[in-house]
């Protein structure tokens, strides 16, 4: 896996924590950039975290998966200078993958959501 091919979690200021076979974690701090009209952070930005973990999760066996599926619920806002936590585990492993994803501010989980992946054929 070429972390540095990733331009879209690069350009979203996306830190790469913690990566091992069906999990991954990632980092993010809400920007200024980041909000929406109501001064929060937008749902795509928490949506973007999640992602950047579950695709991390989906290719960290080695198998190059892309994405079927991928739903959030959002529970809680977040606000500009917030650190936020994305977490992908996998809950089935094989040619699909299915994930739970979590996105946490200081503990507190403020989306949640699944995946689903499929590995590329070649």
């Amino acid at each position: 896996m070429n972390l540095e091919a990733d331009k879209f979690r690069e350009f979203l200021g996306i830190e790469v924590l913690e990566v091992r076979e069906g999990y991954a974690r990632v980092k993010g701090v809400v920007g200024e950039n980041n909000l929406n009209f109501h001064r929060t952070a937008h749902g795509s930005y928490i949506m973007a975290l999640a992602d950047a973990a579950f695709a991390l999760a989906a290719n960290s066996d080695g198998r190059e998966r892309v994405a079927l599926s991928i739903k959030v619920d959002f529970y809680k806002p977040a606000f500009e200078g917030e650190e936020l936590i994305g977490e992908a585990e996998a809950t089935k492993k094989g040619r699909i993958m299915f994930c739970d994803l979590r996105i946490t501010r200081n503990g507190e989980l403020i989306a949640k959501g699944d995946a689903i992946a499929v590995a590329v054929e070649k």
